[in-house]
């Protein structure tokens, strides 16, 4: 594990904060939604990163992407136009070939699961965006083994109140945005309406010399959201969102030079378009409980595609002349019922949540790579969970929960697999959450994650099911945590340590039994232990002042032979799981208007595969943002990886230059380089 000085530096605010309790300037807290129950962020027994609106605004993030490695312990694979693989604590996937989704890191917009197809997460219009680390298996199930991400949009108000914002800068950058929010009349508990509205487009940061095009990367995304809130007598509430996301994008990153200069003929997209909505009502009755229902549903319609050999057709092609492209079209629902008490029970010692959630996605895949092949695949969930927050006294709590869930899938494919597992799964927490004084929360806890098996498609018909099946995977997750908050100054820092049995992990290779052609599989190691530190700080040092930092450090072990014995990662370092994460930063916002905002961001080098030895680099981004502010309207100048570093998000090790025939090289995706803009936003 590599160190910095910076680690000495962020958690030397700790020491430094009691003192910070004279201050009038204070943080207000925020709420966390992705919990069974709503909490103060500073009070939630838990590792969470949480991005208000403000923090978004003031970093200038309009897609969870530009701020997801900004988040101590939080990378991901990017082999795709927007993050969609993403990784939680050194957990998650790198891609999804096999057309049989199972994601590590669960992924929710409004209610809406949106887990393995993360590209609809647009924040232009956000309330806050939660960042769960660990296992989630009591709150989220089996789709958040590693973690969860959370995203709740604004809602509508009682007030009128609208925005327009617009962007231009480089890379042929446009972006607008509109927002409406009021209610259909003056009346107490009067229906209220919000409209939000985002576009999107970029080039995309390549030159296609073949081509003599600058857009075969493009990015051209539309979201738009819908809300409408309306009461039915005192108690019962109820909130509708309609989703809808268009997104366009090109496909055309990958070069046998490793630099931004393309030479593909035929560049591939990105595509996905969805239609989504949420219902929720939430009934507050004279009873002990208070009810909550969520209903939501989701069709997406995805194209992925690239140009195979990454060259033209006169190019002396190492593969020949080939491209690959998948079309998927994704269905999903689910329905929740959650029983919340209103008042403790058992002396009124204990608070109680039950509730039952029952879903199904069914995704149909037509791939088109040297012949055409098609799959089916359904996936049904049905789980019940309760927790417990008993209060051993008025300092301290011990929270305890457990989730039991049912995963059945049916899989068939044009070659002939069929299968249909099904699993009984559980998964659960105890926690020790302890107020040690006003300012300080104390937490240890016990969680243990779960994620089902599965199989592996598109292996020959003579593969042993030591090929065709992987099982289940348990995570076992101890954590140690303390959280501060002495008015202008909130920190955080904890402890984890996750021992996995029967880890997944996914790879590629050619055909382990004929040594032809690509195959992708999943695969179980013995063990698998990942453990570490964050930390994180907002210090409101005066009225104008703040400063901020967050560190994550990681270490990840592996034990076990792989099926294709041709390489091992025993003993080493799992893929994408770097040994460090930092950001830090100042902000200046005085009450003249002016505004100005400086923050440094770093990622140690991490292997990029688990069936090769090749890393990336260590890199460190350099951002700013200044810009004046009214009561009415906001200007900002800002730049984006202003030292224009080369640094990578995906990289793979194989023979493809035909200058080089017989020669294994690194092929990397290259993260954007530096980008200047200007935004303006006006409110009335």
């Amino acid at each position: 594990m590599k160190l910095k000085p910076l680690y000495f530096a962020l958690f030397a605010p700790f020491a430094l904060a009691p003192g910070l309790a004279l201050a009038n300037t204070t943080l207000a807290p925020v709420v966390v939604s992705a919990d069974l129950r709503d909490a103060n962020s500073e009070d939630i027994a838990a590792s969470v990163e949480l991005l208000s609106a403000d923090e978004l605004q003031d970093r200038g993030a309009n897609h969870f992407g530009e701020v997801l490695l900004q988040i101590p312990n939080v990378n991901f694979s990017g082999q795709s136009s927007r993050p969609r693989h993403i990784q939680i604590r050194g957990m998650g996937e790198r891609d999804e070939y096999t057309g049989a989704p199972n994601a590590s890191v669960g992924f929710a917009i409004d209610d809406i699961d949106f887990s393995g197809i993360g590209m609809v997460g647009n924040v232009f219009d956000v309330k806050q965006v939660e960042v769960l680390r660990g296992p989630q298996s009591t709150r989220y199930g089996a789709s958040a083994l590693a973690g969860l991400v959370n995203i709740q949009s604004n809602e509508p108000t009682a007030f009128n109140e609208s925005l327009i914002e617009a962007s231009i800068g480089s890379d042929n950058l446009s972006e607008l945005g509109v927002i409406t929010s009021g209610a259909l009349s003056q009346q107490d508990k009067s229906p209220q309406y919000r409209l939000s509205f985002f576009k999107h487009n970029s080039d995309g940061f390549r030159q296609n010399d073949y081509l003599d095009r600058t857009d075969t990367n493009k990015k051209d995304e539309l979201t738009a959201r819908a809300k409408l809130r309306w009461w039915a007598g005192d108690n019962t509430q109820f909130d509708l969102t309609l989703l809808h996301a268009d997104i366009n994008n090109g496909y055309d990153v990958f070069t046998l030079d490793n630099s931004f200069t393309t030479l593909s003929d035929e560049p591939g997209k990105d595509t996905q378009l969805t239609n989504a909505a949420s219902f929720k009502i939430s009934w507050d009755g004279a009873l002990a409980y208070k009810l909550i229902s969520t209903t939501a549903y989701a069709e997406s319609k995805m194209v992925y595609g690239y140009d195979e050999d990454w060259v033209y057709p006169a190019y002396p092609p190492r593969w020949g002349d080939s491209t690959y492209q998948n079309t998927k079209n994704r269905q999903s629902a689910s329905q929740e019922l959650r029983w919340i008490s209103a008042h403790p029970v058992w002396q009124n010692s204990t608070d109680w949540l039950s509730g039952i959630y029952a879903s199904r996605i069914n995704e149909t895949n037509r791939t088109d790579y040297w012949g055409i092949s098609t799959s089916d695949y359904t996936l049904d969930k049905l789980a019940g969970f309760i927790q417990l927050d008993h209060h051993i006294s008025a300092k301290t709590t011990l929270i305890s929960g457990l989730r039991i869930e049912q995963v059945s899938s049916e899989f068939s494919h044009s070659a002939g697999d069929e299968f249909s597992p099904s699993n009984t799964l559980w998964g659960g927490q105890i926690t020790l959450n302890h107020q040690l004084d006003m300012m300080h929360l104390l937490y240890a806890g016990l969680s243990r994650g779960y994620k089902a098996g599965g199989f592996n498609t598109g292996l020959p018909a003579s593969a042993g099911n030591e090929f065709l099946y992987y099982e289940n995977e348990t995570a076992i997750n101890y954590e140690l945590g303390l959280k501060a908050n002495y008015s202008r100054f909130k920190g955080q820092i904890n402890l984890f340590y996750i021992d996995r049995q029967n880890p997944q992990f996914d790879g590629y290779s050619y055909d382990p039994l004929t040594g032809t052609d690509w195959v992708f599989f999943t695969e179980n190691f013995d063990s698998a232990k990942n453990y570490g530190v964050e930390t994180q700080f907002d210090w409101q040092a005066n009225s104008q002042w703040k400063l901020f930092g967050s560190l994550g450090l990681l270490q990840t072990e592996v034990t076990g032979s792989p099926l294709n014995s041709a390489f091992s990662i025993s003993g080493r370092e799992q893929a994408h799981a770097p040994s460090y994460q930092f950001l830090a930063g100042t902000q200046y916002r005085n009450d003249n208007g002016w505004f100005g905002r400086v923050e440094i961001q770093g990622m140690d080098s991490f292997y990029f595969d688990n069936v090769h030895d090749i890393q990336s680099k260590t890199y460190t981004l350099a951002h700013a943002r200044v810009g004046y502010e009214t009561k009415d309207w906001d200007v900002y100048l800002w730049g984006k990886n202003l030292t224009d570093e080369k640094y990578a998000t995906r990289g793979y090790y194989f023979e493809n230059n035909p200058n080089n025939v017989g020669v294994e090289e690194q092929y990397i995706a290259l993260g954007d380089p530096r980008q200047v803009g200007l935004t303006a936003r006006v409110r009335f």
